[in-house]
C-alpha cells in the first residue's frame, strides 16, 4: 500500500472520529499570545510567542507534518501600520503513527513571530487578531478551531520581563540558520546528503534527525543513518514517493543529539541554494557605526588594531628579540630595510593564511572565530613545544640558523631574511590568544563580508603589527641611537628566554584546564624528550645523534598529538561564590532577577586574563556589583562551545574577551571595551 493511500485512509478515519466527538467541549490543544512588551513605542517592533499547550499523549505539527497531518493555520487581522512576520517553527520531533512517521510536538509549543509598528502610527493601542486551525492528533485528529487575541498600549516601549523570559527560551528551539555547503547524490536507491556542520566531534553524537522543508522527497518512517566525513556531515536516506534527482531541494532542518554530559542538543537550519544569514549578521551596538560606515573604517580599525597587538603581552617579547637582532644587523652594515620587508611579509602572509582557513572553515559551516586554533589541545601542544625551543636557543642550548627558531638572525644571507619572514610568522602565532581594542569588531566585520573582503581586512591587520618594526628600519635617526653590539645582547637574549618559558607554563596550564592532568603530564614528557633532543645536537653532530634526536623529536609530537584528552568541565562551573556559569537559561534567569554581567572568556586569552585581574577581580568593582545586586555571569569558550560561539555571533563577534552588562528593562546589553579598567566598569555600571 502506498503512502498516500494510507494517509488517505487515516484521514477518512480522521474525519469520522470528529463527527463522532463533536460535541466534546474541552479541546486538547490550548492556545494564546506572549508579548514581550507591556507597551510599544511607534516605530519600534517587539516579539511575540504563539504559545500551544497540547494534552498527553496528543500532538500538533511542524512546517512540514510529515506523512499525515498539518501545520498550523492561522489568519491574522490587524490595524494598518502594523506587520506581523510569519512564525518560526522550533525543531520538531518524530512521531511515528501507524505506518507512517509525522513531525511534531508534545506537551508545549513555542512559535516566536514579531510585530512592527510604523513610525506614523497614531492609534492608541495595537490590536492583533488571530483566527485559524490547528490540528491536534492521537489516536484520532480534529481541527481545533482557534482565536487568540493581543492588545498592546502605545507611548514608551516597555519591555515585560515574563514574556521576555518566554520568548527567550522559544528562541533557544529555533534551529539556527547557517550558511553551509551542502549537497546529495543518489547511490541506487538511497540519498546520500551532505551538509558542512559546525565543528562537533564525531564520537560526541549520539544520534541525528534530518527534517526536509518540503514533503514526500524522502521516505519519512526509513531509518536515517549517519557518519562524518572531511565534507561534513553524511546522511544516508531513502527516497520519497515525489523525489526527483533533477529539481529536489533537500533544504531543512538538523537535529543533532550530542553524548556530552546530561546531552546537548543542537539545531541548524541550512539551505541547498541561496544564503542564509547566520546569527550575527546584524551588527549591533559598539559594530553599528563599523558596519554604516563600510569597508574603510573596517580596514582602519583592523590597521589599528594590529597596530595596538604589539604591546599586547605575547608579542612583545617576540618584538623585542627582533629589535635585539636588528641592533646587530645594523652594525654589521646588514640591508635593515629588507629585514624589516621580510618581517612584514612573513606578518601580512600569515594573517592572509589565517584570514582564508577561518573564512573557508566557516563556509563549511564551523562555528569559529578569532583564535579558534587554541581551542584544540593538540595544537595548545604544540605551540607549548614551540615556546619551549624557543626559549631554549635563547639560552645558547642550541643554535640553528636561518629557521624560525634564530627569530629572524641577521645578516644579508639568504637565510638570515628567511629568519625575519620566520619572525613575522611566529609574531602572528604568538598573537592568537590575544585580542586588541578594535580588532574584535574588525574582524567581525570582516567574517561576515565577501572573502575577498574579508581577507583585506585581515592583511591590513597584519600590516599595522608590521609597522613599528618597519618604521624603525626605515628611521636612520633612530637606528644611530641604538647602542652597539656586546655583552648586554647576550644577557638581553637569555633574559627573554623566561618570558618564552612562562608562556609554555601558561600553554600547559591551558592544556590542563582543556584536556586534564593526564593529557598535561603527557606533554611534559614530551617536552622533556624536545629538550634532551635540543641538547644533545648541541653536543656533536655525529650522524648517531643525528637520529637520536630526531626520534626524540618523533617521539615528543607523538604523544603532544595522541595525548589521552578528554572533555574537561571548565573549572568556571565549580567556581564559589557570587560568579556563576553562563547559559541562555542561566541569563535568562537572571535577567528575571535583575541588571547581569557576562564575561565571555577563555583561559588560553591573555588580554581576558589581564582584564579580570586589573579590572574586574579588584575590590572596588566587585563591591559595585554587590551594591547595584549585579549577577555575574562567566562563559568559558577555552574548549569549543556553539552556544557560546552563537552569544558571540549575536554581538558581531568572533572572538574572546567580550563583555556585556545588561539593565533588567533592556532585551539587549550594552557592550564594554574589550580593554578593561576599573573606571570603565563602574562608569558602566552608573550608567545603569
Amino acid at each position: 500500500m502506498s503512502i498516500r493511500m494510507k494517509m488517505t485512509l487515516l484521514l477518512l478515519g480522521s474525519l469520522l472520529a470528529v463527527s463522532a466527538v463533536n460535541a466534546q467541549p474541552e479541546p486538547h490543544v490550548r492556545v494564546d499570545l506572549v508579548a514581550a512588551v507591556t507597551s510599544i513605542a511607534p516605530g519600534d517592533s517587539f516579539d511575540v510567542v504563539f504559545r500551544q499547550v497540547i494534552d498527553d499523549e496528543w500532538h500538533t505539527y511542524w512546517t512540514n507534518p510529515g506523512d499525515s497531518g498539518a501545520a498550523p493555520d492561522i489568519e491574522w487581522t490587524a490595524p494598518e501600520g502594523v506587520l506581523i512576520s510569519a512564525f518560526k517553527f522550533p525543531y520538531p520531533e518524530r512521531i511515528p503513527y501507524g505506518p507512517l512517521m509525522n513531525y511534531g510536538y508534545h506537551n508545549e509549543v513555542l512559535m516566536p513571530f514579531s510585530i512592527s509598528v510604523s513610525a506614523d502610527y497614531t492609534a492608541e493601542v495595537v490590536e492583533v487578531k488571530g483566527n485559524g486551525r490547528v490540528l491536534v492528533c492521537a489516536d484520532i485528529c480534529i481541527p481545533e478551531k482557534v482565536e487568540v487575541t493581543l492588545s498592546i498600549p502605545t507611548g514608551l516601549t516597555i519591555v515585560d520581563d515574563a514574556g521576555s523570559e518566554i520568548i527567550y527560551a522559544a528562541r533557544a528551539r529555533v534551529p539556527v540558520p547557517i550558511d553551509v555547503t551542502s549537497s546529495f547524490q543518489v547511490d541506487g536507491d538511497k540519498i546520500r546528503l551532505t551538509v558542512g556542520l559546525p565543528a562537533v566531534q564525531g564520537n560526541r553524537i549520539d544520534a541525528v534527525e534530518y527534517f526536509p522543508f518540503a514533503k514526500e522527497l524522502i521516505d519519512n518512517p526509513a531509518r536515517q543513518l549517519f557518519s562524518m566525513s572531511d565534507e561534513g556531515l553524511v546522511l544516508t536516506l531513502e527516497p520519497g514517493y515525489d523525489f526527483d534527482e533533477d529539481t529536489a531541494d533537500l533544504s531543512g532542518v538538523i537535529v543533532i543529539h550530542e553524548a556530552v554530559g546530561e546531552g546537548i542538543v543542537s539545531s541548524f537550519e541550512f539551505r541547498m541554494n541561496g544564503f542564509v544569514a547566520p546569527p550575527g549578521a546584524a551588527i549591533s551596538g559598539e559594530n553599528h557605526a563599523l558596519a554604516e560606515t563600510g569597508l574603510l573604517a573596517a580596514l582602519f580599525f583592523a590597521f589599528l588594531g594590529g597596530l595596538i597587538l604589539n604591546l599586547m603581552p605575547c608579542v612583545f617579547p617576540v618584538l623585542s628579540i627582533k629589535i635585539l637582532s636588528l641592533v646587530e644587523s645594523h652594525h654589521d652594515g646588514g640591508s635593515i630595510r629588507l629585514h624589516g620587508l621580510a618581517y612584514a611579509g612573513g606578518v601580512v602572509a600569515s594573517f592572509v593564511a589565517i584570514a582564508v582557513l577561518l573564512i573557508s572553515l566557516r563556509a563549511g559551516g564551523e562555528a569559529i572565530g578569532w583564535g579558534f586554533q587554541l581551542q584544540s589541545p593538540i595544537v595548545v601542544a604544540m605551540v607549548a613545544y614551540l615556546f619551549l625551543a624557543i626559549g631554549l636557543n635563547l639560552m645558547g642550548v642550541f643554535e640553528i640558523g636561518g629557521t624560525l627558531m634564530s627569530l629572524g638572525s641577521s645578516g644579508s644571507s639568504s637565510g638570515g631574511y628567511m629568519g625575519s619572514v620566520s619572525t613575522g610568522v611566529l609574531a602572528t602565532i604568538v598573537a592568537a590568544p590575544c585580542t586588541a581594542p578594535f580588532m574584535g569588531a574588525a574582524v567581525g566585520y570582516a567574517l561576515i563580508q565577501d572573502p575577498a573582503t574579508g581577507v583585506l581586512v585581515f592583511a591590513s591587520l597584519g600590516l599595522g603589527m608590521a609597522l613599528p618594526y618597519v618604521m624603525l628600519c626605515y628611521a636612520p635617526g633612530l637606528l644611530a641611537k641604538l647602542p652597539r653590539p656586546g655583552q648586554w645582547m647576550v644577557v638581553m637574549k637569555q633574559l627573554l628566554a623566561f618570558p618564552m618559558f612562562a608562556s609554555a607554563v601558561w600553554l600547559l596550564w591551558v592544556l590542563g584546564m582543556q584536556a586534564g592532568p593526564d593529557a598535561m603530564m603527557q606533554v611534559l614528557s614530551g617536552a622533556l624528550l624536545i629538550a634532551f633532543a635540543l641538547w644533545l645536537l648541541n653536543q656533536s653532530n655525529g650522524v648517531i645523534v643525528k637520529l637520536s634526536a630526531l626520534l626524540l623529536f618523533s617521539a615528543a609530537i607523538y604523544i603532544g598529538a595522541t595525548q589521552e584528552t578528554k572533555v574537561v568541565r571548565s573549572s568556571l562551573e565549580a567556581a564559589e561564590g557570587e560568579i556563576g556559569v553562563y547559559s541562555r537559561e542561566a541569563l535568562a534567569l537572571a535577567r528575571k532577577e535583575g541588571p547581569v554581567f557576562v564575561n565571555f572568556t577563555a583561559a588560553w586569552c591573555i588580554t581576558c586574563k589581564v582584564n579580570e585581574l586589573n579590572a574586574l577581580d579588584v575590590d572596588s568593582v566587585k563591591l559595585a556589583f554587590k551594591d547595584n545586586a549585579i549577577t555575574y555571569l562567566k562563559g568559558d569558550w577555552t574548549n569549543e562551545d556553539p552556544g557560546i560561539t552563537a552569544a558571540l555571533q549575536e554581538y558581531g563577534r568572533t572572538g574572546v574577551p567580550l563583555y556585556l552588562l545588561y539593565a533588567k528593562d533592556s532585551p539587549r546589553a550594552t557592550v564594554l571595551p574589550q580593554i578593561l579598567t576599573p573606571g570603565i566598569v563602574l562608569d558602566a555600571l552608573e550608567a545603569l
